[in-house]
């Protein structure tokens, strides 16, 4: 699960995540110490970044509000029904 801000509005305490790219079309942070997953940002999206709600503190604070990537969601996963649903864009090719 994802939680996305702004990036002005995210200030790392101590060491910057590591970076790295993950597809033509985005990049991901790690936690250099322990390997966390931290971050996954798009090209496209400068403006802002998903943190993983994992990394939180408190993330039961943080409750879904769509599902993302619905097509490959396995049948067997319920993460919150009824709330709305948005496909990937997995054609990074213009037009």
């Amino acid at each position: 699960m994802l939680a996305w801000v702004g990036r002005e509005d995210l200030a790392w305490t101590g060491q910057a995540p590591q970076e790295r790219r993950s597809s033509p079309l985005a990049r991901r942070s790690f936690c250099a110490t322990c390997g966390s997953p931290l971050t996954l940002s798009y090209d496209e999206g400068e403006a802002e970044l998903a943190i993983h709600v994992g990394a939180f503190d408190r993330p039961g604070l943080l409750p879904p509000s769509y599902h993302y990537g619905v097509e490959g969601r396995l049948s067997w996963v319920d993460c919150g029904e009824g709330l709305p649903e948005k496909q990937t864009d997995l054609d990074p090719s213009p037009g």
